[in-house]
């Protein structure tokens, strides 16, 4: 093939060339969410946290604990805690994925949350939980309320309640 057909070939399909690379990128991303979902689900582990995943209780939260069987029982006292490497306006859809619980967890690793949208997840009882070290990088990360760092949910909300559940005979 000379340099021209080449050239032609190529400009005939420019929008397969961008539907694929569009693909590629969204398979990309869609690996990089499952693999931090993973993370998390390995920490919760061998941390030896108690947790049913994937339940259907009015969306579909990545985990819920202690577990399914004390939701049904006492869904305020339970904690729904949701993986999205980005955010978007996706964390709306978290609201409905447990309305009955006393607090929405969502890990992020998202660098580009508006104030706006940290104040509304707020009203909606959603804090975000991400690494210390980002949560430190964003100005309006540190002085956010429901920003917190995942050593501070372990400590502040998932320890607590793991005492209380343990107390209770539920773990």
């Amino acid at each position: 093939m000379t340099v021209e057909e080449v050239i032609t070939f190529l400009e005939g399909r420019l929008d397969d060339f961008d539907e694929f690379f569009l693909s590629v990128s969204q398979s990309r991303r869609s690996r990089a969410g499952s693999t931090f979902e993973d993370i998390i689900k390995e920490l919760f582990k061998r941390l030896d946290y108690p947790f049913d995943e994937q339940q259907i209780i009015n969306g579909k939260p990545d985990f819920l604990m202690p577990g399914r069987a004390y939701y049904d029982r006492n869904a305020p006292d339970c904690i729904i805690f949701t993986v999205k490497r980005t955010l978007r306006e996706r964390w709306r859809q978290i609201v409905t994925e447990g309305t009955r619980g006393r607090g929405f967890f969502l890990a992020t690793i998202d660098e580009k949350v508006s104030e706006n949208g940290l104040e509304d997840m707020k009203n909606n009882r959603i804090y975000l939980v991400m690494p210390a070290a980002l949560k430190s990088k964003v100005a309006h990360y540190k002085k956010a309320e429901n920003v917190i760092a995942f050593e501070d949910f372990f400590e502040d909300y998932l320890d607590p309640a793991m005492k209380r559940w343990k107390k209770a005979g539920i773990v």
